[in-house]
């Protein structure tokens, strides 16, 4: 296979691992924004204080995409050297899986979050324990990026 296409495959495989999880970064923050909107209308609603925390919760999502941006440029990097373009099929396959793996990560905490908004809005208390949480399901993003590493940094080429 010519090498041209080769990088372009490897680079396909890039771009997965953050386009991928930016579309589940992007649902998680829907989610969970959604429901930090609902929270403030009934704290209104209420005559209550609507806490601006709730933000912190809609954006916890997000964090996942620089997992993927971090992918991204190391992929990016081992397709400068020729030595890594005959394994563009597993810089592919990493890219989209990882992709994926985050992106589902980045959507599920999306809807925890949007449950530390309705909770956190009607008591005031907890925002700790639902960070806690939250950075539990981010656990498994951090997971997949530093797995990710490991193999691409333990390649004999």
């Amino acid at each position: 296979m010519e090498q041209t296409v080769m990088k372009s495959l490897l680079e396909v495989g890039a771009f997965a691992a953050i386009g991928i999880t930016a579309i589940g970064s992007s649902f998680g923050c829907a989610i969970a924004g959604s429901s930090a909107i609902g929270a403030w209308k009934k704290c209104y609603v209420q005559n209550k204080f609507a806490p601006f925390q709730l933000v912190v919760f809609t954006g916890a999502p997000l964090s996942q995409t620089i997992y993927g941006m971090i992918l991204m440029f190391i992929f990016d990097g081992k397709s400068q050297d020729a030595a890594y373009l005959p394994y563009w099929l597993l810089f592919l396959c990493m890219g989209i899986l990882a992709g994926i793996g985050m992106g589902i990560c980045a959507w599920l905490q999306g809807k925890a979050a949007a449950g530390c908004c309705d909770s956190f809005a009607e008591t005031g208390k907890g925002f700790v324990n639902n960070l806690l949480v939250l950075g539990i399901i981010e656990t498994v993003a951090i997971f997949i990026m530093a797995f990710s590493m490991i193999l691409i940094f333990s390649m004999k080429v």
